[in-house]
């Protein structure tokens, strides 16, 4: 380690604010003059540097209120059991970020009230006409209890009976491992994986 690097790594763990027990040691040390051994210096730098990316990885730009995301189907089966319901959800419009750990993510969603080319609650393909005019298909709307329509004129009845019933299920809340959240908007072509 040359002169500049010493000085730049002593001046980093001078500033440390942390509660980190070796690098207090280490502060400790080099406020009463004495030096660092290499592997001292090491350990200082794993440690601050570790603390660094977990702080940075704290802070990335989680989805926020509002943006849809596409969830597993190991989420959408867990659920499904915990409430109650009849299908797998998988498009989950964010509605509060909840808790961030070091490897997953902790959101309260309501199911999707936007509409694509593909149903907001299994994610197939929209094929005929009543689906693409409900954004779901006949079998989504049987499991979700609405009344699926029989012609284009009760689409509005539709799209109310389905916004009263992602209201009655309401928010719930889930875990999502941080490399597995993406972005959804609106076309399967289009999912963009955040990071």
């Amino acid at each position: 380690m040359n002169l500049s690097q010493s000085v730049a790594l002593t001046e980093k763990v001078n500033n440390y604010q942390g509660k980190n027990s070796f690098l207090v040691k280490m502060k400790d040390l080099l406020s009463k003059g004495k030096t660092l051994s290499p592997k001292q210096f090491e350990a200082s730098l794993q440690i601050i540097n570790k603390e660094e990316e977990s702080e940075r990885v704290i802070r990335m730009n989680w989805p926020t209120p509002g943006e849809t995301i596409i969830i597993g189907r190991s989420i959408g089966q867990d659920l499904k059991k915990q409430y109650g319901l009849e299908f797998n959800p998988t498009l989950l419009d964010i509605t509060r970020l909840l808790g961030v750990s070091a490897k997953a993510v902790k959101f309260a969603g309501k199911m999707t009230i936007k509409r694509g080319k593909i149903c907001t609650s299994c994610m197939r393909d929209l094929t005929d006409e009543f689906s693409m005019l409900t954004g779901m298909g006949k079998t989504c709307a049987r499991h979700l209890k609405v009344p699926y329509i029989k012609d284009a004129s009760e689409t509005t009845r539709f799209r109310e009976d389905y916004l009263k019933r992602v209201e009655e299920i309401g928010e719930m809340e889930f875990w999502v491992p941080k490399n597995q959240i993406k972005k959804w908007n609106g076309s399967t072509e289009k999912v963009v994986k955040m990071f």
